[in-house]
């Protein structure tokens, strides 16, 4: 397993959105790491379209640079919708779908919770946050890890998309269809769709 030595709310300070963090959580927003910082007033629009591209990596801690690229390429040759094929294929990763499923309360909760064999995938244990999950594959969270009060805390500040089918009682979630931009959420809105140009 690997560590991370960094905070995990020092990449908000990269951006040049005027939000608190880069996940929308209420109560890191008085985390030194995410307080705003003063912005260089001048935009070009190289750094318009780098903004946007950082502000969609980042969101995603667990993608790194090299293998962003290559769904943004992969996406690109897609016969769909760029936007739409790139959010389906970073939305069907097993450790987003247990962040969305409010589980857990980041992507780095996720991805320990999957190292430390808590995850299961039609009743198979995963290892690899990247996995694809497809459509009605069954994701079992252990009993042991849940916390009801923070579940619930979580829950409260966000909201399960339509595209997962969460059963509380056995702790399942189901992903029901592909998913498109449209039924994604990013608390920082930007023009996403302008994504692919900084690529070319």
């Amino acid at each position: 397993m690997t560590k991370r030595l960094l905070s995990k709310y020092s990449v908000c300070k990269k951006l040049r959105n005027s939000y608190n963090n880069l996940w929308g959580i209420e109560s890191k927003d008085s985390c030194r790491s995410v307080l705003n910082k003063k912005r260089k007033k001048r935009f070009t629009s190289y750094s318009r379209l780098l903004n946007i591209k950082q502000s969609l990596r980042l969101f995603y801690p667990n993608i790194g640079e090299k293998l962003f690229k290559c769904c943004i390429k992969s996406s690109i040759k897609s016969p769909s919708k760029t936007i739409d094929k790139l959010s389906s294929v970073l939305e069907s990763r097993i450790d987003s779908i247990i962040f969305r499923s409010c589980f857990v309360t980041s992507f780095q909760e996720a991805r320990q919770l999957i190292n430390h064999r808590f995850i299961t995938v039609n009743d198979n244990c995963v290892t690899s946050p990247g996995k694809k999950i497809k459509k009605g594959d069954v994701i079992k969270v252990n009993l042991k890890f849940l916390n009801k009060e923070v579940f619930l805390k979580t829950l409260s500040s966000r909201s399960i998309p339509n595209y997962l089918e969460l059963d509380i009682n056995n702790l399942t979630i189901i992903l029901l269809w592909d998913v498109n931009f449209k039924n994604t959420y990013y608390p920082i809105k930007e023009e996403y769709s302008d994504v692919s140009r900084y690529y070319r």
